[in-house]
Order: structure tokens, then C-alpha cells, then sequence
């Protein structure tokens, strides 16, 4: 049987171009953690990786 917290939102958006693969991503988990992730290479940018926590009582 399925738990709550195996629910989750995950949004990707990406592509493959002239400066390799390109994404941004945001997932949203029933626990109230929210992750980002954004890859770019454009000017030998890194991947940046974010984590928070959302309560549900600031939320609504």
C-alpha cells in the first residue's frame, strides 16, 4: 500500500545544445522539501543544487 510521502511534483526543462545539456528542475515532496537543480555551461557555469523546506502552515 502506497505511503503519503511517496507523493511528489517533479518539473524538468531542458535541452541539448551548443553548450551541452542544459536543464533547470524543481520537485516538491509531500514532506515539504523542495530541491532545485539548474545546469548550464554557458561561461563554464556549474550545476547549482538547492534544498529547502516549505511549511505547509506558511503555504496556504
Amino acid at each position: 500500500m502506497p505511503r503519503h510521502d511517496d507523493f511528489y511534483v517533479r518539473y524538468y526543462v531542458g535541452h541539448r545544445g551548443k553548450f551541452g545539456h542544459e536543464f533547470m528542475e524543481f520537485e516538491f515532496r509531500a514532506d515539504g522539501k523542495l530541491r532545485y537543480a539548474n545546469n548550464s555551461n554557458y561561461k563554464k557555469d556549474s550545476m547549482i543544487r538547492k534544498e529547502n523546506w516549505v511549511l505547509i502552515g506558511r503555504a496556504r
